[in-house]
């Protein structure tokens, strides 16, 4: 079973929506387009919500590659964006891994385990 995704702009941020089974290839997909979709419509926030994402947990080594493939998009998209991630634990590392990395390349974004904290943080 697939991830399955949508889209919902809201003026001033793009909402992501991932629900089913995690699989890296396809979140690394929804980051892209979301992070497309966001530089199409001018749009400088971008909240992923993967509260509904279940299974297997990410590696270490995944965390690792989303984080560095998050920071590749903040860079490429060429203005200041901001992206907050939320989700439940064991998807969400508790140590925020993913996060570290990203962030460490430059990339302005941070990772909750409760969507309102996303939102808030995000300012929208």
């Amino acid at each position: 079973m697939p991830i399955e995704t949508r889209y919902e702009i809201f003026t001033p941020y793009l909402h992501l929506y991932c629900k089913g089974l995690y699989e890296f290839k396809e979140l690394k997909n929804a980051f892209e387009e979301a992070f497309d979709l966001a530089l199409r419509n001018e749009l400088q926030k971008i909240l992923v919500d993967g509260m509904e994402l279940f299974g297997k947990p990410p590696t270490t080594l995944e965390r690792f590659k989303l984080g560095e493939y998050v920071a590749e998009l903040c860079m490429q998209f060429g203005r200041p964006v901001y992206i907050a991630v939320a989700g439940e634990i064991p998807i969400v590392d508790p140590k925020r891994f993913g996060e570290t990395v990203a962030r460490n390349r430059g990339a302005n974004g941070k990772v909750f385990t409760d969507l309102g904290e996303a939102k808030a943080w995000l300012k929208v």
